[in-house]
């Protein structure tokens, strides 16, 4: 953050125009998700668009109608009227008057057709020639997410007896391992606080993520736990099928979920290094993992963290980094140092993870 307050922008990209089921306003698309298509036929030349209720001709939203386009019982007809749970009824449209009239048979309905909530018009309308009585439009539309960084503050106090006392007896530096500590602490806490989001922003266990660990019949262990990575693949799938944009990089685990992940051959251990708080694991099938003892026993969260705001579950956002006071001296032989930090913590596209659990 380039100030204490600020937003983060984007573009929706919107419908201008209403045309069958889609209708103005509709997003088509935006920076956190593909979507699903309500309707392959906005750019078109096909409409099915909901007829007006009640009796007699019916107008039409998209002109000017191609006749003869729809054939049923090879005859051609301009217009297919979908009744529900009636015959499909076959029309044609007049230029003249702009309206749709039916026939079926042979015979003419012009006035009589009674047309329930749910009946819908297809038809096919000319867009190539010019000029067009309307077009499907794009728009574009900018959205914004606000930020406000807070404050996270802690202070160290000490005297210069025990400062002398550490040095002399034991070797160290009591200013430095304070420093240390406190620094740790916001560290720390930011990092669980960054977590607990994550995992509430998750919501509950996702049932197509519960696996058990107990062992089925004539199943060695290794066969049953390879079997895990099923479990994540769905995850991976679950995440894709509501953006249709992305898909997960990165797990986050409790400490008793590694011991699983070691007995699928895609898992490959991190390195043994100093272990203090969270760390990372190692890698599963290109999923990155990382042990939080933020997490709740037997859950993990599997979810995607991309190389801008729009591809992540949620953003952490620095406005000013962890930084020290002057370290202070009084005659008492009291020493004081603070450090303070500001930041915003905000989710951005809650579709990018989800949650899973093992049981016993």
């Amino acid at each position: 953050m380039s100030s204490m307050s600020g937003f983060i922008t984007y573009i929706n990209y919107t419908a201008g125009s209403n045309k069958g089921d889609i209708a103005q306003g509709d997003i088509f698309n935006n920076p956190f998700k593909l979507g699903d298509v309500k309707s392959a036929t906005y750019t078109a030349d096909r409409v099915v668009e909901a007829a007006a209720s009640g009796t007699g001709a019916q107008a039409l939203a998209w002109t000017p109608v191609v006749h003869g386009a729809i054939e049923h019982n090879n005859v051609a007809y301009d217009i297919k009227l979908v009744k529900s749970g009636a015959a499909d009824i076959y029309g044609f449209y007049k230029e003249e008057d702009k309206k749709f009239y039916s026939s079926f048979d042979g015979t003419t309905y012009s006035s009589q057709i009674e047309v329930a909530a749910d009946t819908k018009v297809a038809y096919v309308y000319d867009n190539v020639v010019i000029p067009q009585n309307d077009l499907p439009t794009l728009n574009a539309k900018m959205e914004s997410i606000p930020l406000l960084a807070k404050a996270r503050r802690i202070a160290v106090y000490y005297s210069q007896i025990a400062a002398f006392q550490a040095k002399t007896d034991y070797g160290f530096d009591l200013g430095d391992q304070l420093a240390e500590k406190a620094v740790g602490q916001l560290s720390y806490e930011i990092d669980t606080e960054v977590v607990q989001l994550l995992a509430e922003t998750a919501g509950a266990v996702n049932e197509k993520l519960t696996w058990s660990k107990t062992l089925p019949v004539g199943v060695s262990k290794t066969e049953h736990y390879t079997g895990f990575a099923e479990i994540l693949e769905i995850g991976r799938q679950l995440i894709y099928d509501k953006t249709k944009r992305f898909a997960p990089n990165y797990m986050i685990i409790a400490s008793d979920v590694l011991p699983v992940l070691t007995f699928i051959p895609g898992f490959t251990a991190a390195p043994a290094g100093q272990v203090n708080g969270p760390y990372f694991a190692g890698t599963l099938n290109a999923l990155r993992v990382y042990v939080s003892p933020a997490m709740e026993a037997g859950k993990f969260c599997i979810g995607c963290n991309g190389d801008d705001m729009m591809s992540s579950v949620a953003v952490y956002a620095p406005y000013m980094a962890i930084v020290p006071t002057q370290l202070l001296q009084y005659a008492d032989g009291g020493t004081s140092q603070g450090w303070s930090t500001l930041y915003d913590l905000k989710v951005l596209n809650a579709d990018l993870i989800v949650k899973g659990e093992i049981t016993a």
